[in-house]
């Protein structure tokens, strides 16, 4: 369910987001991407990605952060 329109945020907004809900961040052997995962209730690990050298997240990629972190929309308006 989409409840508006998403802006482009500062990668550091969607980093302190992450970090904020429990999320950690892993160390990528090698590449441009941030990872980050964390554990849920049930032991479930959820994890995201994206490529860290764009100082600008578009919303494409913000829904696809959405989706793989489980966090609710609303938190990256």
């Amino acid at each position: 369910m989409t409840l508006g329109k998403l802006n482009v945020l500062p990668r550091d907004r969607i980093i302190r987001i992450l970090l904020s809900n429990g999320f950690q961040e892993v160390k990528a052997s090698h590449g441009p991407h941030r990872k980050f995962k964390k554990f849920d209730e049930g032991g479930k690990c959820l994890h995201t990605t994206f490529v860290s050298h764009c100082p600008r997240i578009v919303p494409n990629i913000i829904r696809c952060i959405i989706r793989q972190s489980g966090k609710p929309e609303e938190e990256f308006y």
